[in-house]
């Protein structure tokens, strides 16, 4: 975990975990690969635990009108979970052998701040835990990253916590772009399973 301050108040990130193959996971400690997918893969996923055919879409309710939103750039996403029992995780990504800690969230968002720049990224990261308001509608001031932090319902025992990139135009085609951070071991480690 780690914190900021800001205006006098202190933020505190939470400590996040990703359940991932140990290959990625792997090389993420040795060569610090980040892969952010798109939400147009996301949403024509056929796994029923990722599959959500409505990721990328608002839903708000301000003065009794129910409004929806989308982007109109391509939006890329890096998914973790505020989940520390390693079972649950487990248990839900099935298919995944391995869970790394991320030890620093904001050291590790500044990096990939830093990272993203000269990508074909529009803007800083968006960055934050996903709220599961989407059947009845958020009632909370809409924002313009709302979109991709928003999810049904029946997502909510993911407790994902999400960092989010907009791209330009020019990478509305592409599944994935892949950001290189400096010295990830320092960042994360590896959660589970834990070392002999």
């Amino acid at each position: 975990m780690s914190s900021f301050i800001h205006k006098d108040i202190e933020f505190v990130l939470p400590g996040i975990f990703r359940a991932d193959r140990r290959d990625r996971t792997d090389n993420f400690l040795t060569e610090g690969t980040v892969c952010f997918t798109n939400l147009a893969c996301i949403r024509s996923c056929e796994q029923h635990e990722r599959g959500d055919l409505n990721d990328g879409f608002g839903v708000t309710i301000n003065n009794g009108i129910r409004s929806t939103s989308e982007y109109s750039n391509p939006i890329f996403v890096w998914c973790s979970t505020m989940e520390t029992h390693p079972h649950t995780v487990m248990n839900t990504w099935q298919d995944k052998d391995t869970i790394i800690q991320f030890t620093d969230t904001l050291n590790f968002l500044e990096r990939l701040r830093d990272a993203a720049r000269p990508a074909g990224i529009i803007g800083p990261p968006m960055t934050g835990p996903v709220t599961y308001d989407k059947d009845e509608g958020s009632r909370r001031n809409e924002f313009w990253a709302q979109p991709a932090f928003q999810k049904n319902l029946r997502f909510s025992p993911q407790k994902e916590f999400r960092i989010a990139l907009v791209g330009d135009e020019t990478l509305s085609k592409c599944k994935n772009i892949f950001l290189e951070i400096k010295n990830p071991n320092d960042v994360a480690r590896i959660y589970f399973p834990s070392a002999p």
